[in-house]
This record gives C-alpha cells, sequence and structure tokens, in this order.
C-alpha cells in the first residue's frame, strides 16, 4: 500500500487584505491505516475532526482546502 499524508491548508480570519495560511499535516499512513482513496473520499471529515481537537484552530481559521500527498510530506511556511 502507498504511503499517504493528509495535509489541511488552514487560513486565519483577519482583517486586511490577506489572511495568514499554514499547512498541518494531519495524518498519515504511519499514525493510522489511511489510503488515498479513503483520504479523497473522507479527508474532509478527518480534517474537521482533527479541527475540533486543536484548540488553537477552533476559533479565527478556516479550511481552504485540503490535499491527500501521495508519500511523506513536508509543509510548507505559507501555503
Amino acid at each position: 500500500m502507498m504511503f499517504v499524508t493528509l495535509v489541511a491548508v488552514l487560513c486565519h480570519v483577519s482583517p486586511g487584505p490577506s489572511g495568514a495560511c499554514v499547512e498541518e499535516i494531519v495524518t498519515d499512513s504511519s499514525k493510522s491505516d489511511i489510503s488515498l482513496q479513503s483520504c479523497m473520499i473522507q479527508g474532509q471529515i478527518g480534517v474537521a475532526k482533527w479541527m475540533s481537537e486543536h484548540p488553537i484552530y477552533r476559533a479565527d481559521w478556516i479550511l481552504q482546502r485540503y490535499k491527500c500527498a501521495p508519500g511523506h510530506y513536508s509543509p510548507h511556511v505559507k501555503a
């Protein structure tokens, strides 16, 4: 089975022309039995659960998008 990383792109809802966006690794194949297919189908559910468990992302952050990256993924500072 291919190694998969579920990545969330979160943007801070702040006044001004552009909020800051960050990438966060939600989970990967070493932490769960995620596959590329299950990631694409259920990724948004996994991200919503992850966001609810991380207090820093409960308020003032929105999920811009999520992606299912094959292999080990290194988050970019600015998405």
